[in-house]
């Protein structure tokens, strides 16, 4: 595999258990991606891996580590398992690359462009 395809700064989440794409599979993204990235192994399958709310009696944990081995495997054994869900640690991570919270704009559109409807979109109602 060739390294560093892409320089832009990503989160890949796998699920342990996802019987559609293979954490292993998944984790692969690690050594294609060349900017500042972050692998996170949820437990559960493929849908309950991303769908995992935070809450105090939560089951579920996570692995993540700071280095990405080629081995996933090796990722496994020294990523540090951490128990709950995963979305805090992803909104913390979002928090310290985003900028400062302003409020939403008061007027659809801009630059140029009207807004087409309000949301969701008139899209949802086509049947």
């Amino acid at each position: 595999m060739t390294s560093g395809r892409s320089r832009s700064t990503a989160t890949s989440v796998a699920g342990l258990n996802d019987h559609i794409v293979p954490w292993q599979n998944a984790y692969q993204s690690t050594q294609l991606l060349g900017g500042e990235k972050r692998f996170v192994l949820s437990t559960s399958g493929h849908i309950q891996a991303l769908v995992n709310p935070p809450a105090l009696d939560s089951r579920s944990s996570y692995r993540v580590a700071d280095e990405h081995p080629a081995d996933p495997e090796a990722f496994f054994d020294q990523a540090a398992k951490v128990p709950g869900s995963w979305w805090p640690d992803y909104v913390q991570w979002l928090a310290q690359r985003s900028g400062d919270l302003r409020p939403a704009p008061k007027k659809l559109g801009g630059g140029g462009h009207r807004a087409l409807g309000n949301a969701p979109g008139a899209y949802v109602l086509v049947s």
